[in-house]
């Protein structure tokens, strides 16, 4: 090998990442805003076993469905190569009004795995405010005064890419938006208002400020039906979501967006959430003598309704999450009165390590980070509960104590979580962050609220 080669080849194998910057006539950069830290980064990642050019096409493949070619190289910020890239097809957009461009992405195979959304940006202040690779943003001013630029395919809307089914049921939701319009303006506005704030009765982190409540006025196996609701739902959902893979409604006709939203629509998770969450406070309240259903329909029931309003849901999405939420909670109450093996069912260590097992499937073979989650929280619940005579004994509320320290914890591990995702570029450093912040919470409900109320 001569000397040139041999450093050509050196330098190669230095390369430890590649990313391609596509770009268009009016100076906008293809971005995707990542699922675990919400940030905006160019399409690329990892070099594996392939040269760099090839890796960067891959991602953005992967990333974005958009089929590029290499044009050539642009930089080497540290051990990484930004190629020069221009999409062979013209790319489907839409142009807001703020200039931002959405791109529609629904089919790219990372879509709703690690890319929540994908747009052509402008490299402003805003993009290096919210980047992941600051660095290379400062770059991009200068870059793109050489860089090659893509065609655009401008379009009002997508339903030429998106089944017809989803087309027609869209239909709804404009028509729902009308109605809400037509009404007299005090009114109309009013009712807006009203369905827009109900989106949040459907939040997942309803989930983790019911456990305080349950654990101070049932326990662990009162807690142990929250976290049981909140893995199974969080399975459920997010599988339908990526085996059906449906285009929300404002991926078709941007106008109905009206709320945030990302990755795909069916089932909807926040209609499940609502059914679930309320219907576990119906169950304790019924169980404590007060039989008052209005408080479990009427706060789901806005959910859903707000949902389609909204545009982040169709009807069949916010039908299919209330048939989920309300299943969930209807098994897994059955399931806190039945005993295995002279132990309450729910707080089983075999149990417990039954479900780990039974999502590690979804994990290994899933590209998104909540099956893992799952996966780790059911396995290391698993341990704390075996031999905790606490657990499985006690069937009653351990105080306001608990509670509150309970509460704590849950806001400790999620600015844990969220300082990760600030502080680390590397989504492996994220995820493990993240694990490690669900592992505590495990430890905490399935042993530290024992011993730290005793």
């Amino acid at each position: 090998m001569s000397t040139t080669s041999a450093h050509a080849a050196t330098e190669i194998a230095n390369v430890k990442g590649a990313a391609c910057l596509v770009s268009d006539e009016s100076g906008r950069v293809l971005v995707t805003k990542d699922i675990l830290n919400n940030l905006i980064a160019i399409p690329g990642g990892y070099v594996d076993s392939d040269n760099p050019a090839d890796a960067a096409i891959r991602e953005t493949r992967e990333e974005t469905g958009i089929d590029v070619k290499v044009v050539g190289e642009l930089a080497r910020p540290r051990n990484a190569v930004l190629y020069d890239c221009v999409a062979l097809a013209p790319i489907p957009v839409h142009t807001g009004t703020n200039g931002e461009a959405t791109v529609a992405a629904w089919k790219a195979e990372h879509f709703g795995r690690e890319v929540r959304a994908v747009y052509m940006m402008k490299p402003d202040e805003d993009m290096l405010e919210n980047a992941r690779f600051p660095d290379q943003v400062a770059m991009f001013p200068e870059l793109l005064k050489s860089s090659s630029k893509s065609p655009l395919d401008e379009q009002d809307n997508f339903s030429y890419l998106a089944h017809d089914f989803s087309v027609w049921n869209a239909g709804v939701n404009q028509q729902l938006q009308n109605a809400v319009s037509a009404l007299p303006q005090t009114i109309s506005g009013f009712v807006g208002s009203v369905l827009t704030t109900s989106s949040a009765l459907g939040s997942g982190a309803l989930f983790f400020l019911l456990l305080p409540i349950a654990i101070a006025t049932g326990g662990i196996r009162r807690a142990s039906e929250v976290l049981l609701v909140t893995v199974v739902a969080t399975v459920i959902v997010s599988f339908g979501k990526l085996y059906f893979g449906v285009p929300r409604p404002f991926h078709i006709f941007p106008e109905l967006q009206l709320a945030e939203a990302s990755g795909f629509a069916f089932p909807s998770g926040n209609t499940a959430t609502a059914f679930a969450v309320w219907g576990l406070l119906y169950h304790w309240l019924k169980q404590a003598g007060h039989d008052r259903i209005t408080l479990w329909l009427v706060p789901s029931l806005l959910v859903a309704l707000s949902r389609v309003y909204l545009g982040v849901h169709y009807v069949t999405d916010v039908l299919a999450g209330a048939v989920i939420g309300a299943l969930i909670v209807f098994i897994v109450t059955s399931l806190n009165r039945r005993q295995w093996r002279d132990k309450p069912l729910l707080v089983h260590p075999a149990f417990w390590f039954i479900v780990g097992i039974l999502t590690l499937p979804f994990a290994a073979t899933q590209i998104q980070p909540l099956f893992l989650y799952c996966a780790v929280f059911s396995l290391i619940y698993a341990a704390m509960l075996l031999g905790n005579r606490v657990a499985i004994t006690r069937d009653s509320g351990m105080g306001l104590k608990a509670g509150i320290l309970t509460l704590f914890v849950i806001f400790a591990i999620t600015g844990m979580a969220f300082w990760g995702g600030q502080v680390s570029n590397s989504s492996i450093e994220i995820l493990a962050m993240n694990c490690l912040a669900v592992a505590f919470l495990a430890m905490w409900i399935g042993r530290g609220a024992c011993l730290a109320t005793r």
